[in-house]
């Protein structure tokens, strides 16, 4: 099938969230398989190792290498997007969330090819498409192999609340 599995690039933000809907109505198309992904960007995380965190036991164990309300915002996130993956898993598609630190569009691309992504849902907004910004949409888009379907929701007022 053409769209067996989808990467799910995942922020916590309203054009992110947006993406949830598309995904859900890829079923009828041949989604079987979601994963999720959050990526801790350099500037966030500093020098953590650059592996897979798909538990919340191997995000606690980050404690003493970042600060440790970090670590709790990242374990929000991860139970937030665990929340959206029983959403999934209930309507029949599989799903993995993981949490990888990197460089946004290195990290999709690596990870969409290390894992056979057939299609990456991105999100995105107006501010996402502005002259400073475009080019972020753009490496993504260049960085991966696969088709991205872009979901371009309204503007939004920052991050949402966990």
């Amino acid at each position: 099938m053409l769209f067996e599995k989808v990467l799910y690039p995942f922020d916590m933000r309203k054009a992110s969230l947006g993406v949830k809907p598309y995904i859900l109505k890829l079923k009828e198309a041949g989604c079987k398989e979601v994963h999720m992904l959050y990526v801790l960007l350099p500037s966030e995380w500093g020098f953590v190792a650059k592996e897979e965190y798909d538990s919340e036991d191997k995000i606690e164990a980050l404690r003493g290498a970042i600060d440790d309300g970090y670590v709790d915002g990242l374990k929000r996130i991860f139970e937030k997007m665990k929340e959206i993956a029983e959403e999934f898993e209930e309507n029949g598609i599989k799903t993995r969330v993981v949490m990888i630190p990197g460089e946004l569009d290195e990290t999709i691309g690596y990870y969409s090819k290390e894992y056979g992504i057939k299609l990456v849902a991105l999100g995105i907004t107006d501010e996402s498409l502005s002259f400073f910004r475009v080019g972020k949409v753009l490496d993504i888009i260049k960085a991966v192999d696969s088709p991205v379907l872009v979901v371009k929701s309204p503007e939004e007022d920052g991050c949402q609340q966990l």
